[in-house]
């Protein structure tokens, strides 16, 4: 794997534990969190330490030569956990194509009291605390990851349905992708 310098902690790393950035054609800063834009390419950690050490030492307009490049670490943050979250709504619409998921509160109860069944489970961010508290408690007594991300309308409209407070992926692939881009979200966030 090629390696690549984060320009906040100058930590070399995998090219892929990194977030990339490049400029757009009219000179604006943009994330690529999907490393598919052309041109240079500059990176940092995934965190919002490093990035913000790299806009304070002036890396970017080092790295790509331009003095009056203009850069907002508060927006880069912000344009990286929508990249994110697209990653994460993606996988979950590639998990419901594949079969994978589970989503209401009941299914996903009883679909978790069956060992090696559930890999992850996402909670709606307005879900009640009921339905949350009975969730949390299961996946946390079965050591399965469980977050919180986006609101029913959107979980369920993600999964062609109606609202949707719980969603649960099965063992697989899919899962563990998930997983990888909620802990890395988390990362940028704190507690999620």
């Amino acid at each position: 794997m090629p390696k690549r310098t984060c320009l906040g902690c100058r930590q070399v790393m995998e090219q892929h534990e990194l977030v990339r950035y490049v400029l757009s054609p009219d000179g604006e800063l943009l994330v690529d969190y999907r490393g598919r834009l052309p041109g240079r390419g500059a990176y940092t950690c995934l965190s919002r330490e490093c990035l913000a050490l790299a806009v304070q030492r002036r890396q970017f307009q080092r790295t790509f030569r331009r003095d009056a490049l203009v850069v907002d670490p508060e927006v880069l943050n912000v344009a990286l956990l929508v990249a994110i979250e697209g990653k994460i709504v993606n996988l979950l619409g590639m998990a419901k194509k594949s079969g994978v998921v589970l989503s209401g509160g009941k299914l996903v109860l009883d679909a978790m009291a069956v060992p090696g069944q559930v890999a992850v489970v996402m909670l709606a961010e307005d879900v009640s605390s009921g339905i949350a508290d009975k969730i949390i408690s299961s996946a946390t007594y079965r050591q399965i990851p469980c977050w919180r991300l986006l609101d029913k309308e959107r979980l369920g409209r993600m999964l062609g349905k109606e609202e949707r407070s719980v969603v649960a992926l099965k063992a697989g692939a899919l899962a563990e992708s998930v997983k990888t881009e909620m802990l890395r979200y988390k990362q940028m966030v704190g507690e999620i």
